[in-house]
């Protein structure tokens, strides 16, 4: 749904990201501060300290952007670049919804399952491509689309603080609060995405088989 609005939304920032390529700063650096900043809003999630995590959030995730716009502006763009920033951009998402799993404020289950999807996601695009399905970048709940609902059930639980705090309903091991639900709606459409890409790249190995077969 996002990658829609990436060309728009690229043109706006464009003369952003002229301003830091201008200043001659490698786009890597963008890319490890970008870590850092995740890295540390996961650990203040943990601590449930969501005002510093939010602000942390919301500086580090554009720096994937500025790395890679920067690196394309000042044609630096590399496989080992993009590389790193795969890998990186890994350690960012355990450490944004590890924070969550380890505050407790979602139960363990549902966030091993989130750990794991938003894993599997990315691995089956990786693996894909690999072997050449085209256009992998499918599905409901994409990197920028959990990175967003994530930063909204954040703001939400700051600016009102029952969120986190309301019993909707009581389980056995543990009190489903509206943030919980949330993480938990979230979690659903991550698994619903692995199917998604699963499916289609399943299907897209199966027709190009068949073609081989053919000739």
């Amino acid at each position: 749904m996002l990658s829609q609005l990436r060309e728009p939304v690229s043109k706006i920032l464009h003369p952003i990201v002229i301003f830091f390529a201008k200043l001659g700063i490698h786009p890597t650096a963008f890319t490890i501060t970008g870590m850092l900043l995740t890295l540390s809003a996961g650990i203040f999630l943990a601590l449930n300290n969501y005002l510093v995590a939010l602000i942390l959030f919301f500086i580090g995730v554009p720096m994937d952007y500025l790395d890679g716009g920067v690196a394309r502006y000042r044609n630096m763009a590399t496989k080992q670049g993009s590389f790193l920033d795969s890998i990186i951009d890994r350690i960012s998402d355990l450490a944004l919804f590890g924070g969550v799993v380890i505050s407790g404020k979602v139960d363990i289950v549902t966030g091993i399952v989130m750990v794991t999807s938003t894993l599997l996601i990315s691995y089956i695009r990786a693996k894909g491509e690999s072997i050449g399905v085209t256009k992998m970048g499918m599905g409901i709940m994409e990197r920028a689309e959990r990175l967003l609902f994530l930063f909204v059930l954040i703001l939400l639980s700051l600016f009102i603080p029952s969120f986190n705090t309301t019993v909707l309903f009581p389980l056995n091991l543990f009190d489903v609060t509206p943030f919980a639900l949330g993480y938990m709606i979230l979690t659903t459409l991550c698994v619903i995405t692995v199917i998604q890409r699963f499916v289609y790249a399943t299907i897209q190995l199966t027709k190009s088989e068949k073609k081989v077969l053919e000739t």
